[in-house]
Formats: C-alpha cells, sequence, structure tokens
C-alpha cells in the first residue's frame, strides 16, 4: 500500500482523517477511472499504430509512384529514407507505448481485485459487528423503555428567544462554540440558526449532549438518558418531531438547506434525523456535524457526515464499530492533549463526568486544529459551513423541549358476578 492510500495526518500528528475524497474506498474508485482511462488510451494508442503502418506503407509506394512523372533525386531520396525511418521509429514507439499502457491497466485491476478482496473480509467483519452491537444496543434500549426504567414519548416545545442575531463564521470551531452555548443553557434547550444569506437561508440545527433528567415540575429532559434510548428504539421519532416544529417557527421552507450538528447524544439524533424521510425528505440535509458520539452504527446517507472523535473519548468507543469509509463521510480522530479539571472557586474540582477528554471544551481545541488543515476529505464540509456563515452572523432561535409526565397507569380491574341489575359489575 502507497503512502497516498493511507489516512491523511498532519506533520504534527494532532489529528487523523479517514474516509472522505482522501479515504482509501475513494481513492480505489479513482483507481478503477484510471484504470479505465488507461484502457482507452491503450485502444487508442492501437489505432495511432496502425494508422501508422498504413501510412509506413503509402509511403513505401511513394517512389513507385511518382517515377514516371520524375526521378528522386539525391536530397529527395536521402530525405525519403529518412521519413521511412521517422515512421518506423514512431510506429515502433507506439506499439511498445500501447502494449506499456495496456500492462499497466492489467497490473492496476490486479492490485485492486487484491485490495477489494482484503477490505471484503474486513468489512464483512465490521458490518457484523456492526449489525450485532447496534441489534444489542436498541434491544436493550427498548427492554429498558418497555420495562418502564426510562421514559419515552411526545415532545412538547416553548419558544425562548427568535430571531436574536448571534455570531456565526461557519468555522467547524465556530459549530463547535454554538454546541457549547446550548449547553451552557437550562436543560432542555437546543436551537436553529439562520445563517446563509436572504436569497440562500441555510439553517443550522444544534442538539446538546446527555443532561439531567428533570425540568421544574413540569415533566422530565428529553435529552436525559432516555434521550439516548429513545435514539436507539424509536430512531429519534419524537425528537425529529419537535425539530420539525421548531424549524417551521424559524421560517424554514421545503427543500431549504439544513445543518445538523450534535454533541454526545445530539449525534446520535443528528445522524436519524438525516435519514429520516420526514425531515431528511422534506429539507436538504447537506450536513451532519458530530462530535464525541458514537455513530458507527448508523450507515452513510445522502449528506456529508464529520465526525470528531478523540482517542481519549470512551463515548464514540461505545458502539465498538468505526465509521464507515465512505466518499461523504470522514471522521477525525484528534489527539491533542486533554486539558486537566479545572479547579472552582472554592477550592472543589468539577465533576468528573464521562472523563476530560469527552468535555466540549478540549473538542473545540480539536475543531481549530481541523480548521487549519488542508486534508483533502475535510474540504466538502469546510466548505459547507463556509457557505453557511458567509455573512458572520445568523438569527437565533432557541428553545425549551419538555417530554410531559408519563400518563397514570390505568387501575386493574376485575369483575364480580351477580351484581345489581343482571350481568356483570367493575371492581377496583
Amino acid at each position: 500500500m502507497t503512502d497516498e492510500l493511507r489516512p491523511v495526518a498532519p506533520a504534527d500528528g494532532a489529528l487523523s482523517v479517514r474516509g472522505g475524497v482522501g479515504g482509501i474506498r475513494f481513492q480505489w474508485e479513482e483507481l478503477e477511472e484510471a484504470a479505465r482511462v488507461l484502457a482507452l488510451l491503450a485502444a487508442d494508442t492501437g489505432d495511432v499504430a496502425v494508422a501508422l503502418g498504413y501510412l509506413d506503407r503509402d509511403v513505401a509506394e511513394f517512389p513507385w509512384r511518382v517515377m514516371h512523372l520524375q526521378p528522386l533525386g539525391g536530397v529527395a531520396c536521402a530525405q525519403y529514407q529518412q521519413a521511412l525511418a521517422y515512421l518506423d521509429r514512431a510506429w515502433t514507439s507506439t506499439v511498445r507505448d500501447g502494449r506499456t499502457l495496456a500492462s499497466t491497466e492489467e497490473r492496476l485491476r490486479a492490485a485492486l481485485r487484491t485490495y477489494r478482496l482484503a477490505d471484503a473480509a474486513a468489512l464483512a467483519v465490521t458490518e457484523a459487528t456492526r449489525a450485532a452491537g447496534g441489534a444489542a444496543a436498541r434491544a436493550a434500549a427498548r427492554g429498558a423503555i418497555d420495562g418502564g426504567a426510562l421514559d419515552v414519548g411526545p415532545i412538547g416545545l416553548r419558544v425562548r428567544t427568535a430571531g436574536a442575531p448571534v455570531r456565526f463564521d461557519g468555522t467547524v470551531e465556530g459549530m463547535l462554540d454554538r454546541l457549547s452555548a446550548v449547553e451552557g443553557e437550562d436543560p432542555g434547550t437546543f436551537e436553529v440558526l439562520r445563517a446563509g444569506t436572504d436569497e440562500d437561508p441555510v439553517y443550522v440545527v444544534v442538539l446538546p449532549g446527555t443532561q439531567s433528567g428533570h425540568i421544574g415540575g413540569t415533566g422530565s429532559n428529553p435529552f436525559d438518558i432516555g434521550g439516548i434510548a429513545e435514539a436507539l428504539a424509536e430512531d429519534s421519532r419524537f425528537t425529529e418531531a419537535v425539530v420539525l416544529e421548531a424549524l417551521e417557527q424559524a421560517g424554514a421552507r421545503e427543500g431549504d438547506a439544513l445543518v445538523l450538528a450534535g454533541y454526545s447524544q445530539g449525534g446520535l439524533h443528528a445522524v436519524n434525523l438525516a435519514g429520516s424521510q420526514r425531515l431528511g425528505g422534506r429539507y436538504e440535509v447537506q450536513l451532519v456535524l458530530t462530535a464525541g458520539s458514537p455513530t458507527g452504527w448508523h450507515g452513510t446517507g445522502r449528506s456529508e457526515y464529520l465526525h470528531l472523535e478523540h482517542r481519549d473519548d470512551a463515548v464514540p468507543e461505545l458502539d465498538s464499530t468505526p465509521n464507515e469509509d465512505d466518499r461523504h463521510r470522514t471522521t477525525v480522530r484528534l489527539d491533542n492533549p486533554v486539558p486537566p479539571l479545572a479547579r472552582r472557586d472554592d477550592g472543589s474540582q468539577e465533576p468528573v463526568g464521562l472523563g476530560p477528554a469527552h468535555k466540549l471544551e478540549n473538542y473545540a481545541e480539536g475543531a481549530r486544529l481541523i480548521d487549519a488543515s488542508s486534508a483533502p476529505s475535510l474540504a466538502p464540509s469546510v466548505g459547507l459551513l463556509a457557505t453557511a456563515g458567509a455573512t458572520g452572523t445568523a438569527r437565533r432561535y432557541s428553545f425549551t423541549a419538555t417530554r410531559g409526565p408519563r400518563p397514570a397507569p390505568v387501575p386493574e380491574v376485575r369483575r364480580r358476578r351477580g351484581a345489581p341489575g343482571g350481568g356483570s359489575r367493575l371492581w377496583p
């Protein structure tokens, strides 16, 4: 395997990139196209060799055709012999080049077959792991829901702000800033940005990670641990309904461009929404960006995907399955040093949570490295974000999502014979 077929990594080693237009599978597609072009060139070269052969024959017959008019003189005869020599060398060279092109095509196709056989074996193992792991996770989530351990159900929506201007520069770092802004607000908050231009708006949906389970006394937070179960067992159908409502509140129309961004649990919802018929079929989902999310169980859709994962963050590894290596799906592995947990003013340490590597501040540092990278696989996602942030500002619509309390169970009833009026009577 050549260096050109390896994942792209900058010289500082702070991040590595897998998938996308610089990924191995896309490069195979390019190599297959190169083999096709080589075959065409070999055929064209063969045609040129045949034409040169006919030309050589015609030139060889030339003296016999003109001798009855005027014999060739010494100079003309020498030039004629030189022309014949040039034609012979051109024909020989063309035949040799045609054979070289055909041989190169054969060797390239043989190498591709070998690569594909090896990749197919590895991919079969990966897909089996993905299917088994995904099925097990969904079954566990379904069991927790059906057993009453986790709440999943319809979500209510309350508008917090409508159309407030915010800074949005259309960079990966800027996208992480928006995720941090949502994380810093009250539980259950998510936002929709109207970015782009007035003529070509781009709507950006920003979804938080897992949060606490209660929002005052009104109900539970749909982004609590039950939200993970909803993403796995229900394909985020309740979150999808509330995001669709939020987009309508923000003025989005059918066919508008859409960017979905999610941190941790929010990333699970984002990939689900991108592949759904209701939301993904209504809007043009251009980009899905996730940070610290276990997305290996999800297949690649029609959008561009950019996944940020840190080597020391255990959360993206929960699926035990790597993301697909696809031309439209790029996974960035961050290796930047993880800052230690900070001390509060009272001397106590901030909560460990899922570890310092999972914190958004850590991913924000990695986002700066991505913005500065020249890796070709990052160009489509970075370009789409740049288009969304063309004006440098966006209109912000923020919402509080609340999952209503679970309905009280219906009391079990039994029948007693001989009730007044004949027949039976219901008893609690």
